[in-house]
């Protein structure tokens, strides 16, 4: 019997990318904290990333995301949806990925900045 590989259920390709972020809750199911926070991202893609942090967050939770590469490019700046949070074995961090969920703008050019964060982060992943 042939064993069937497990189907990949992100919408984007991951790249390996250490970048600094930012990052805070915005929107809590159990979490209290909301003050601003800095960590590095495990891998990203157009659709959402994986960063390191002290704190364990629940799937639902909204954060607003600050991902700045060399402290001048803006690569994202918005909201991002926490879909897991895994404890690192022996370790006292989890991983949470989360998946961008938008632009924090509300204005006019909200559209066009989207556009723009989008074709940065495919230019970072290596995706055409």
């Amino acid at each position: 019997m042939v064993k069937q590989s497990v189907e990949e259920r992100r919408n984007g390709i991951r790249a390996k990318r250490i970048l600094s972020i930012q990052y805070r809750l915005v929107k809590k199911s159990k979490n209290k904290d909301n003050n601003w926070r800095l960590s590095t991202t495990e891998d990203m893609s157009v659709t959402g990333l994986a960063f390191l942090s002290e704190q364990a967050f629940t799937p639902g939770d909204i954060l607003e995301v600050q991902v700045v590469m060399s402290g001048v490019l803006d690569i994202y700046n918005g909201l991002a949806k926490v879909v897991r949070t895994d404890r690192k074995r022996e370790a006292a961090y989890y991983l949470v990925g989360v998946k961008f969920t938008g632009s924090k703008t509300k204005s006019r050019n909200a559209k066009s900045y989207n556009s723009a964060q989008t074709n940065r982060l495919k230019r970072l992943s290596g995706k055409k």
